[in-house]
């Protein structure tokens, strides 16, 4: 076939000669219209150029002849020289007026102007100015008179004309312009509808060339496939249809010929297919059954897995419940433990299962004791849902029990309308047994664990440490105690002590580590079976030393050492009570024989030998003051034991420590010539309840030690202050001081920190424990503060008894209440303010300050900042200031804090002291802000 003939190629030039004839024809529709549109725009545009030329040159004229008037009438010549300009400018546009295409009447027309002015310019012009020089009026007249405006009267009524005719001109252009264009819209109209024609004939000639053959060849190829006879005769075209409708015949006749024997082969395949279904269909199947056995095997693994190494009771319930529900399906299931009640349930709820135990339990029981395993078969009730047929339900019910026959395992699963098999039966006993099994693995664990932990507790707990050293490669065990003991880092699961280590770490920390390491490695070799024991002290830098008695004993098991036990106990108590027992024996053998050797040696004198009186006198002296030391350490003994053992009894009552501390200065100063001992109280008050006999033996012992212990004499500073509630008392010496690591030690019984100088200066070393135990059954406490070479200060604190100013209120007298916690401020307060004239209330808590506000309404508020019970008096003045009735009550700030400007100017603060200042301030700022509502200071008496 030709491909000049093919459809293709017709379809081809038919658009290309369609595509040339647009091209052309818009082509040249658009120089037409172009070229008019051209034609008209030059036209319209040199009409309007006249147009505006002949206005300016009228109006020019015009101007011209308004100048040359003005110039008549007022001789100024500076119209004279606009009318020359205007002349200029009726040159310069006739000018360009010329340069113009013109007709024969504008070349006339503007001729004829162009004239005139020359003629007036150079005669007409000049004679009038002549006339308007010498005020020749008249000649003026006659000279306009003459004709000489004619023509330019004549090119204004032109001018007029020429611009009406210019608009009709333009009106004129844009009606054809209008025409031209409909008449352009008109073409384009035509022209479209000429192209349209051309898809017309292009899609009428592919229905009759192409679609209408298509069809007929597809309804014969459906007619084919419907009757299987050939009923179509191919085109004889030579195109691309001819060619499809051959080529569709032929095919036709081979499938024809072919469908015979397709059809044979045909019932063949179908053949083997239904045998290849059926076989798909055992692959299938055991497919699916390998894939349950994997499954189940898996499962099987991972629960085997658990029951061999986890120790959770619940886990291995909860896991076997889950295999068998996932393996055996079944509808409801229970596993239980009956010994720790531990159970997993599946479609049963918690009451439903105690309902089972309470009601069915022992018929369970008795059926398990004789036979391992049962099947009960009931017709179900509401478990048949909503079938119609009688349905049955299947409960496997298994037991287990253990080499005590204790009932471990129940487990019962339910299946409704499917029951167990055989094999189902035998499986599930035996995964039961097996779960037994490692139950009872827990419950060995369990059970070692227990007592594990409880040996590990009572050796934990035990006061001595103990440590266990093993023969055979065994980690050494220790108890908590020891770790204790000995200061050291105990042990934890992430953190084991090595033997080496911790032996060398030991080592470290004791006075003799070789004498120790022999002792150890001794008592440890496997042949020695024998006790042994050592002491031994621990030397820290932070604390004192500490004494320890390790014991040995070796552990033999079947006749052979596995290991050593050491015991290791804390006996610095022990030590401590036998050094201080000799230090006492020492002391008190000294402190005894001496005025004992005093009064036997003076006796004996005074029995055996005559002297005068006054010797005798001396002796006697004597012998009463030894005896009355003797009476005094004596009382010092009974004294530390009463009070040890809770019998001391007190007379309490009000006494002034003060007052006490200068009887006792007084007393001593009798005795001591080398002293100067001095008073300094800067208390408020010193008023406490207390025992006024036991507080001067504490003042008496006290400055005892300060004059004995400054031997050499010097300044004894006694100094009494308030702080908070208590007073606080300090004794201050320049004696020898005593060693900074002795000082812990001061207040024990018999404790003398330096036996060389001690026993130089004499004492029991009782004085200071007798105050200690004074000083604390009075709430008090003790304490020491001291430098070597440069003195001792010991200080000792009372509670004072809590004493305001009793001031009644009176009504007459404004009413201050001052909110402070201090009670030693409180009191200067209140004095200074009752002086004034003010009654005076007092309260140390916000609450209690903000009831009392707003009950008594006071003029004035006295805060200290920082309270008690870190409480702060912003939140009182908060409280205050957001209350509409006490919002307006002048406050004064009494604090030791550091001004808040920005809380002062926010709350309104009518005055703020800082601590310390003079007392006399705080009543000149009350005095300053208590203005009232009413605008009138209140000044009040002075009584």
């Amino acid at each position: 076939m030709s491909s000049k003939k093919g459809i293709r190629q017709q379809y081809i030039n038919i658009f290309i000669i369609s595509l040339l004839i647009a091209v052309i024809g818009m082509g040249s529709m658009y120089a037409y219209v172009k070229s008019s549109w051209s034609e008209m725009e030059e036209e319209q545009q040199e009409t309007f150029e006249k147009a505006q030329l002949v206005e300016k040159i009228s109006n020019s004229v015009q101007d011209l002849f308004f100048r040359i008037r003005g110039y008549y009438s007022f001789q100024i010549e500076s119209e004279l020289n606009a009318a020359y300009q205007a002349i200029s400018d009726i040159h310069s546009y006739s000018r360009e007026f010329n340069a113009l295409s013109l007709t024969a009447e504008e070349r006339r027309i503007i001729s004829e102007i162009d004239n005139y002015l020359i003629e007036y310019e150079n005669s007409t012009l000049p004679k009038a100015v002549q006339f308007v020089e010498n005020n020749d009026y008249e000649g003026l007249r006659n000279l306009a008179k003459g004709g000489a405006n004619l023509s330019v009267n004549r090119f204004i009524q032109y001018a007029n004309e020429y611009n009406m005719k210019t608009k009709k001109s333009l009106t004129q252009s844009y009606d054809q312009t209008k025409k031209q264009t409909n008449v352009f819209f008109l073409l384009i109209t035509l022209l479209g509808f000429t192209f349209l024609l051309i898809p017309i004939y292009m899609v009428w000639n592919v229905m009759n060339r192409v679609v209408r053959p298509v069809e007929n060849i597809t309804q014969a190829a459906n007619e084919y496939q419907a009757e299987g006879t050939i009923l179509f005769q191919p085109l004889t075209r030579e195109d691309e249809i001819g060619a499809l409708s051959q080529a569709i015949y032929k095919m036709m006749e081979r499938i024809q010929s072919d469908e015979q024997e397709l059809l044979s082969q045909n019932e063949e395949l179908i053949t083997q297919q239904d045998e290849l279904f059926n076989r798909q269909t055992k692959m299938e199947y055991a497919l699916s059954e390998a894939r349950f056995t994997r499954v189940r095997l898996e499962r099987m693994n991972g629960l085997s897995h658990l029951l061999s190494f986890s120790l959770d009771k619940q886990e291995v319930c909860n896991q076997t419940s889950d295999y068998l529900n996932a393996t055996y399906q079944p509808d409801l299931s229970f596993i239980w433990f009956p010994k720790s009640d531990t159970h997993s349930l599946k479609g049963i709820s918690e009451e439903h299962f105690s309902e089972i135990k309470r009601a069915r339990l022992d018929y369970i029981k008795l059926r398990l004791e004789t036979e391992p395993y049962f099947i009960i078969k009931r017709e179900a009730d509401y478990e048949r849902g909503i079938a119609e047929n009688t349905t049955f339900v299947y409960d496997f019910v298994a037991g287990i029990y253990n080499s005590s026959n204790e009932l471990t395992i129940i487990s019962i699963l339910s299946r409704i309308g499917k029951p167990f098999t055989e094999d189902d039966q035998g499986d599930l006993y035996g995964l039961l047994k097996r779960i037994a099994i490692s139950l009872d693995r827990i419950e060995q664990y369990e059970l070692i664990s227990h007592e594990r932990q409880l040996n590990q507790n009572i050796l934990d707990n035990i006061n001595e440490g103990i440590r266990y050293v093993s023969c055979i490669d065994e980690q050494d065990k220790y108890n908590a105690t020891l770790f204790e003991l000995l200061g050291m880092e105990p042990e934890t699961e992430d953190r084991l002590w090595p033997r080496d280590e911790w032996v060398e770490y030991f080592l470290s920390q004791i006075d003799d580590p070789d004498q120790y390491r022999a002792f150890l490695e001794e008592t440890i070799d496997p042949a020695n079976r024998e006790l042994g024991h050592k002491i031994y002290s621990i030397n820290k830098l932070s604390e004192s030393s500490r004494f320890m008695n390790v014991y040995s004993v070796p552990v033999i098991i079947n006749d052979e050492k596995v290991g050593t036990i050491f015991v290791h106990r804390d006996i610095t108590h022990e030590h401590e009570v036998d050094r201080m027992k000799t230090e006492l024996v020492s002391t008190v053998s000294h402190e005894l024989r001496t005025p004992l050797s005093s009064i036997l040696g003076f006796s004996e004198l005074l029995l055996n030998k005559e002297m005068d009186e006054n010797r005798q006198k001396r002796y006697l002296e004597t012998i009463h003051s030894e005896a009355n030391r003797l009476t005094a350490l004596i009382n010092d003994f009974l004294d530390i034991q009463r009070m040890e053992s809770g019998r001391q009894t007190y007379s309490m009552e009000e006494v002034s420590v003060a007052d006490l501390a200068k009887q006792s200065i007084d007393a001593l100063l009798v005795q001591s010539d080398q002293h100067y001992i001095s008073l300094h109280d800067l208390t408020c008050t010193s008023t406490v309840i207390a025992d006024a006999d036991r507080l001067t033996q504490v003042f008496t012992n006290l400055l005892n030690n300060a004059v004995k212990f400054s031997p050499d004499g010097g300044n004894i500073k006694v100094t009494l202050l308030n702080q908070q509630d208590s007073v606080i008392v300090s004794i201050e010496d320049e004696g020898i001081g005593i060693p900074a690591e002795r000082i812990e030690h001061l207040f024990e019984k018999f404790y003398r920190f330096d036996n060389s100088f001690n026993r130089k200066i004499g004492g029991t070393g009782l004085g200071l424990s007798i105050c200690k135990e004074i000083i604390k059954d009075h709430n008090g406490e003790i304490w020491v503060d001291s430098e070597i070479e440069v003195g001792t200060t010991i200080y000792f604190s009372l509670p004072i008894k809590p004493e305001l100013p009793d001031h009644s209120i009176d009504d007459k007298k404004p009413l201050i209440i001052i909110v402070e916690d201090d009670v030693n401020i409180a009191l200067l307060l209140g004095e200074e303010l009752s002086e004034k004239g003010f009654s005076i209330v007092h309260h140390d808590t916000v609450d209690k300050a903000f009831t009392c506000i707003e009950e008594m309404l006071p003029v004035a508020v006295v805060v200290d900042l920082k309270l008690s019970d870190h409480e702060s008096g912003w939140d009182l003045i908060r409280q205050m200031k957001a209350h509409e009735i006490v919002a307006a009550i002048p406050i004064i700030i009494s604090s030791s804090i550091e001004k808040e400007p920005h809380l002062i100017e926010k709350f309104h603060i009518n005055g703020y002291l800082t601590k310390p200042y003079p007392i006399h301030d705080i009543s000149s700022v009350v005095l300053q802000a208590i203005n009232r509502t009413d605008g009138k200071i209140l000044y009040p008496e002075n009584t």
